[in-house]
């Protein structure tokens, strides 16, 4: 079981650190409030409550990643609830911290908070770090009082994306590496066993098969070509880059992800999830829906679903539901619709999105499983055929040769 280290304050209002074994921070913490204690931080590693300032190995400052917000959120989620002053709590996380990007940039948002910055304009100004949907629901928090709960739904919706972004790059993975072992393999046969062949069969002089002949004549544009064949990939992929970063581009790449076989239904998946999410999260917390709509179409990580979500903002605008502009997308299943739309009839929109959005999570985690377990065979299977059938061109000529000495 975990240990966990922790500060506390006692009924006297006396400070004490000590650790725990627990499931989870959460139960950590529920432990530490039964014993009549206010938590001020449970984290995990001694070592770490008492660090000293970091300095780093080589020098610099650590990228602040995901992980690293998810994690702040999470401690200064616990650490509102049980009363400790934001920016008091802004200064212990970051005191604590052995990560030096992170302790520079709660110190930066701890100063403006004592400036008297709204802690939510703090956040604003680190848009790499807090994305548009973090800033505005500790917008809607601090309007409502409720950081504490907002912070912590924050933090679970950041870990259900980080999970989910997991599994569809263990999904990809896979089949890169095998594409680029069947590769490795196929250009080394080229290379260096066909010439060696080639030889032997020059001596015989005799006809050889097409497909050696074909073989051969790939093995000679890659020897004698190779300076022009590195150069062209190189001006290629440049270009290709070049291309991916301007609007059309990107338009192209989102287009590919939705529609290209196989994983094309996963991407769909994902965005579908990690949109309804989004908006479910907004709606549930008190958002005005236009403004989630708009929040969730900069989320949506493809240019065709926000194009999607774009549109629905626009109509809830003119006086529409939010299910009859979903209807119009072929991008958005029917039942999903049917559920949205008796959300709405119903008046528990936010309680029915939260189970649309987690049914769609649902249904991501089986389309990756099946992917994955259908792309292994399969890259085998052709890895078989590929690397078999170059292996049968090299030895045609030989069964060839070995008949006629046998006449």
């Amino acid at each position: 079981m975990p240990q966990f280290a922790y500060k506390v304050r006692d009924e006297r209002g006396g400070a004490a650190t000590g650790t725990l074994q627990a499931n989870n921070v959460s139960d950590a913490t529920r432990t530490l409030q039964d014993e009549g204690k206010t938590v001020i931080s449970v984290q995990e590693d001694f070592a770490q409550l008492n660090s000293s300032e970091e300095v780093p190995l080589l020098g610099g400052i650590k990228k602040v990643k995901k992980d690293d917000v998810i994690f702040f959120a999470a401690q200064l989620a616990v650490m509102v609830d049980t009363g400790v002053p934001l920016s008091e709590a802004l200064d212990m996380i970051g005191s604590q911290s052995d990560h030096t990007g992170l302790k520079k940039l709660l110190s930066e948002v701890s100063e403006d908070v004592k400036g008297g910055m709204e802690f939510s304009n703090a956040l604003d100004k680190h848009p790499r770090q807090f994305d548009t949907l973090f800033v505005s629901l500790m917008r809607a928090s601090e309007a409502s009082g409720t950081m504490g709960p907002m912070l912590q739904r924050v933090s679970d919706y950041m870990e259900e994306q980080r999970k989910t972004r997991k599994r569809i790059k263990g999904a990809m993975i896979y089949p890169s590496c095998m594409l680029g072992f069947c590769l490795v393999i196929i250009i080394c046969l080229l290379v260096f066993v066909l010439p060696k062949f080639e030889k032997i069969y020059a001596g015989k002089k005799a006809v050889l098969p097409a497909p050696t002949r074909v073989l051969l004549g790939i093995s000679h544009g890659f020897t004698d070509y190779w300076p022009f064949i590195v150069g062209g990939l190189a001006v290629g992929i440049t270009g290709l880059v070049m291309y991916v970063r301007t609007p059309g581009g990107q338009q192209a790449v989102d287009t590919f992800r939705i529609r290209m076989p196989i994983m094309g239904g996963m991407f769909r998946k994902a965005c579908l999830a990690r949109s309804l999410r989004c908006l479910a999260v907004m709606v549930s917390t008190g958002v005005s829906m236009i403004e989630g709509l708009e929040i969730t179409s900069r989320v949506a990580g493809n240019r065709h679903f926000k194009a999607v979500w774009d549109k629905v903002s626009d109509g809830v605008k003119e006086g529409s539901n939010l299910s009859d502009g979903l209807k119009d997308s072929p991008l958005i299943p029917g039942n999903v619709c049917q559920m949205i739309s008796a959300g709405e009839r119903s008046g528990k929109l936010g309680m029915v999105m939260d189970r649309v959005a987690r049914f769609c999570e649902e249904d991501l985690k089986v389309a990756v499983k099946a992917i994955t377990d259908m792309i292994e065979p399969a890259m085998i299977i052709i890895m078989g055929l590929i690397v078999g059938g170059i292996a049968m061109a090299l030895l045609l000529p030989v069964f060839k040769m070995a008949k006629v000495a046998g006449h």
